[in-house]
């Protein structure tokens, strides 16, 4: 029997309706040391990780298995995911080959780690080469591999991690442009050298149905539907800031905007396009670098609605300044929002000026003045697919056709209000050429 059958087996035997799909079959079944999965958005990535983890571990002995994800937060759903599918199991009896088994499992209070009576092993764990070293693992998960900081670090921890007990090593991802452990993987897959490369279309999934792929179509650009759900590694040709440039800033952190000690600078980009605004707050480090420490969108909200959204951020984060861009229709929100915050500065974006501001924002990225935090996905996508265009009337910076760029130049107003600060004796001259 394939290891799909009798994973069937067990979702039936615990009455759950789920059936799996054929791609889901392909990769339960291949035994491959090293295997990597490309996939579209919402096709059920963890749900098999966390399958495919609990049957390896129920029917082994002394079996230890390595989730990893890229911020804690992500480390914590998909052992989420984990925990709900040991607890359907739970004393669920089944027979194979001719022997009855019955499945059982402990949840440890640790939250990330699920033991089994036969001392087999389940551990969630974020993104830290360095905390892998410390096990011998014989099966490692890399979830969302494309969206790992220090990945190639991440390779040589997990390579040497399994190779004791020639250890399986799986990468599961939707893309994230062509750089990186998990394209490389992919590439190598393509061409059957090391890798077994299985792909997981959302047309191969009867729960996505055409209605929500209508509606995906809507609120998603072009360009972020071919990366999310097409299953395509774009090119960075264009981007301003390079994919491993904004990864090397990204660090595993909640914003605590109540802990916060130094100046803080907030930077707004109300919303033209779509009815959304973006609010950002930077804290201004002792060293003159700078940390996000607050980060919120607002759509389907009125204006009365984000004034007092904008008002209680300020409350919270008792900011220096409070830089806003007033161009359009962003003017009469300025108006009555420096009416109550006096701290607050309009700023009317002309060519030139948004050249300053994605510039300065670019250098501290690339010259890592600036950390982001590895939850603001929304953030390190925008600032990844942000462009600088040449054309016969001059150079434009923004997002491609149809993509947006509100929560970037949300930070980069932020960021502006913190370099040009006078208290700090920088000019705004200063600023413009820094």
């Amino acid at each position: 029997m394939r290891r799909s059958e009798l994973a069937q087996l067990l979702l039936l035997a615990s009455g759950s309706a789920i059936r799996l799909y054929e791609w889901q079959r392909r990769f339960l079944d291949d035994e491959s040391r090293f295997r990597v999965l490309v996939k579209s958005r919402g096709v059920g990535g963890s749900f098999l990780i966390a399958l495919e983890s609990f049957l390896d571990c129920a029917m082994n002995h002394n079996y230890l298995v390595l989730l990893m994800s890229y911020s804690m937060k992500q480390c914590l759903e998909l052992f989420r995911r984990v925990k709900e599918l040991v607890g359907s199991f739970q004393g669920v009896s089944i027979r194979f080959c001719g022997e009855a088994y019955r499945f059982s499992a402990v949840v440890s209070e640790t939250r990330t780690r699920v033991e089994f009576p036969n001392g087999s092993r389940i551990i969630s764990l974020p993104n830290n080469p360095d905390g892998v070293r410390g096990y011998r693992a014989d099966h490692i998960y890399i979830d969302e591999a494309a969206m790992f900081r220090d990945d190639f670090q991440l390779k040589t921890a997990a390579a040497f991690t399994t190779t004791a007990q020639r250890g399986r090593i799986t990468l599961v991802s939707t893309p994230k442009g062509k750089r990186g452990w998990f394209h490389e993987a992919y590439q190598a897959g393509k061409r059957k050298k090391g890798w077994s490369l299985h792909s997981a279309h959302y047309s191969e999934c009867k729960h996505i149905s055409e209605e929500e792929i209508r509606e995906l179509r809507t609120i998603l650009t072009h360009t972020e539907f071919r990366q999310e759900m097409e299953l395509e590694f774009l090119d960075e040709r264009g981007a301003l800031i390079p994919y491993d440039a904004i990864l090397a800033c990204v660090s595993d952190y909640t914003p605590e905007p109540e802990r916060v000690e130094n100046p803080v600078f907030m930077g707004i980009d109300f919303g033209r396009y779509r009815d959304s605004t973006v609010i950002t707050g930077v804290e201004l480090l002792p060293d003159n670098s700078l940390r996000v420490v607050y980060l919120r969108e607002l759509r389907g909200a009125d204006f009365g609605q984000q004034l007092r959204v904008i008002e209680e951020a300020a409350t919270r984060l008792r900011p220096v300044c409070i830089a806003v861009d007033k161009t359009g229709m962003g003017l009469p929100l300025y108006e009555r929002l420096a009416s109550r915050l006096p701290q607050t500065e309009g700023i009317t974006i002309t060519s030139s000026i948004k050249e300053a501001l994605a510039t300065t924002l670019c250098n501290l990225i690339q010259n890592r003045r600036l950390t982001i935090p590895a939850d603001a996905t929304e953030l390190i996508n925008q600032l990844s697919m942000f462009q600088r265009k040449l054309g016969k009337s001059g150079t434009r910076y923004e997002a491609p056709e149809g993509a947006h760029d509100d929560y970037v130049i949300s930070l980069a107003l932020a960021v502006y209000s913190a370099i040009r600060e006078p208290r700090r004796g920088v000019a705004v001259e200063r600023f413009w050429s820094w």
